[in-house]
């Protein structure tokens, strides 16, 4: 499914939100005050949105990369993982308020549930019974979203080329560990 057209209201509703979140509970946020802040017409929004809870559900969708994700088999995992630092560098303050403040009830699980499904499917594509494939994918997305988040929430300044070098090496290891070639099993998701 190729990635969907972010237009700049949608990024616009993006910011506003992440301010918003700081000081309003995320259910009893207001559209009115969400479209305010963005600097946006009720009709603008109304025009892409049937209400907040669709952008929510954009809004989510895109920061977990779902509107925006690089097909894995045409990359190699330290290109894959920079472009996963990069995207969390951008959306920095949205990632620390949602996930580090922790204003959005459920975010974390959905990162976690997105990266479960994406780490068993290319892990059953093996089929090696020595594997725990349920076991080895909570471990490697639970290691990524705990760098992920240690790095937001400490404002570490180490560049995302970087981060992704060391991503890459500790979830080599990991595979390797089990007879697996990480750039190998990456071609194959």
């Amino acid at each position: 499914m190729p990635a969907l057209k972010t237009r700049k209201s949608d990024l616009q509703l993006l910011d506003a939100l992440t301010v918003l979140v700081d000081d309003n509970d995320l259910d009893k946020l207001s559209t009115r005050l969400l479209i305010k802040r963005a600097g946006l017409s009720k009709s603008t929004f109304y025009r892409h949105y049937e209400d907040k809870y669709a952008f929510y559900d954009w809004a989510m969708a895109y920061l977990l990369g779902k509107d925006n994700e690089p097909t894995y088999h045409l990359e190699t995992p330290l290109s894959f993982y920079t472009k996963y630092f990069e995207h969390y560098q951008t959306y920095r303050k949205a990632f620390k308020a949602f996930i580090v403040n922790d204003r959005w009830s459920g975010f974390t699980q959905k990162m976690v549930d997105s990266g479960m499904a994406n780490y068993r499917a290319i892990l059953a594509k093996i089929n090696q019974s020595n594997v725990p494939i349920t076991t080895v994918s909570a471990y490697i997305i639970s290691a990524h979203i705990g760098v992920a988040v240690n790095w937001i929430r400490t404002d570490d300044p180490t560049p995302p080329q970087e981060m992704a070098a060391q991503l890459t090496q500790l979830t080599t290891a990991v595979l390797t560990s089990y007879g697996l070639d990480f750039a190998t099993l990456f071609k194959l998701a």
